[in-house]
């Protein structure tokens, strides 16, 4: 699956470096892991109806409170998406989930939201699988999220 990220990032020109490592599946597992730049997690909510999708990237230090992206989009009650919900749109398992999943939905309707203070920094994520980390700026992912035509913004977390 990783391949599939490797070409993409390939065919934009777009610089990182892949780390080959044991698959973690959460932070604390993934503290071991030495890897450049910061160290994120990536939450895949919906609001109570699932009828609106938002992926949120911040520093894995961070708590998230989802009463800040309600207000970002207006938006009704926040919750994790279920596993199902998650294959459904991105067609992983919690684990791997990161913007590199978004080339998955094909329905575009998940907006991200990263924390501003990843704006410009050196950031790493799962290419579709947990074993691997791709370390990039920031502003490649901007790149990325563009050519699949994702939405995104930036705000404090």
């Amino acid at each position: 699956m990783k391949q599939k990220i490797f070409d993409v990032l390939d065919s934009l020109e777009i610089e990182y470096t892949n780390y080959e490592h044991d698959a973690v599946f959460t932070c604390d597992q993934a503290k071991w892991v030495d890897i450049p730049g910061f160290r994120v997690k990536s939450l895949l909510l919906r609001n109570k109806k699932a009828t609106n999708f938002y992926m949120v990237v911040l520093p894995d230090s961070k708590q998230l409170d989802t009463n800040i992206i309600r207000a970002i989009f207006n938006d009704s009650k926040m919750s994790f998406a279920s596993e199902e919900r998650m294959m459904e749109k991105i067609w992983l398992k919690p684990g791997s989930v990161s913007p590199f999943a978004l080339i998955n939905n094909t329905q575009r309707d998940i907006r991200v939201v990263f924390d501003s203070i990843l704006k410009d920094e050196l950031i790493g994520f799962h290419p579709l699988q947990n074993d691997n980390t791709v370390v990039l700026n920031m502003i490649s992912v901007e790149h990325f999220l563009g050519n699949i035509g994702s939405e995104y913004v930036f705000h404090e977390l």
